[in-house]
């Protein structure tokens, strides 16, 4: 049994290796426990990111966040505005939201479609992301994001830690050029992670409790 523990554990690092060998690493910020990959996407002149961090905290404050639309500009790098169009129900929901770009670039839109889900087994926190841009009309005052798709994803650690991972790969659409979009993959994750840090530590967020989130080794 010790030998198959072992074997398993070898095979889990391994895959994990696998899974990495081409992200490269493009910021690494050990003061706040960050780090941001890309890679390059198929069929695509725009780079995706990943962004890791670890961080103390509970599963449902960080969860709390990120349905707080409200509080969306004030954290999420380049975030202009954020508006839930409808909660479907406590695990999936249609939002819209306006992201800043560089001057003199016009602005961008999107509508994006998000479902969490739990495994039951380690506790771990997956929101997949991906645009609906047909159930809401765009604006002349924007361009639409038409494609995107990624994820956040809350892996429970020992000791109260936790794994915070942010995946994206979005094509801003509308003739940026590629060598701007690419500039800020690595700003993208790096800010809002860092912004992250900071809100989750705040109320309403730290003494969250969500009854849709099962936190490991927390009792309410």
């Amino acid at each position: 049994m010790r030998l198959a523990a072992r074997l398993l554990v070898v095979l889990s690092l391994l895959l994990g290796q696998v899974c990495m060998a081409d992200w490269e690493l493009a910021k690494d910020d050990k003061s706040n426990q960050i780090r941001v990959y890309t890679r390059d996407a198929e069929d695509s002149d725009m780079r995706e990111f990943r962004g890791e961090m670890h961080v103390q905290t509970s599963l449902s404050a960080l969860v709390a966040l990120i349905e707080d639309n409200k509080a969306g500009p004030q954290w999420i790098h380049h975030c202009r505005a954020l508006e839930v169009i409808e909660q479907i129900s406590d695990y999936e929901r249609l939002f819209y939201m306006v992201t800043e770009a560089p001057w003199p670039v016009k602005d961008r839109d999107s509508v994006i479609y998000s479902v969490l889900t739990q495994d039951k087994a380690d506790g771990t926190v997956h929101i997949d992301m991906q645009v609906r841009n047909q159930v809401f009309p765009a604006s002349d005052e924007f361009i639409r994001i038409t494609d995107m798709q990624g994820f956040w994803e809350f892996q429970p650690q020992d000791n109260g830690w936790v794994r915070v991972i942010y995946q994206v790969h979005a094509d801003p659409a509308g003739g940026i050029p590629a060598w701007l979009a690419n500039s800020m993959v690595v700003e993208t994750p790096y800010y809002t992670l860092k912004n992250m840090r900071k809100m989750i530590t705040q109320e309403p967020y730290v003494s969250a409790y969500l009854s849709h989130i099962q936190d490991i080794g927390v009792k309410h």
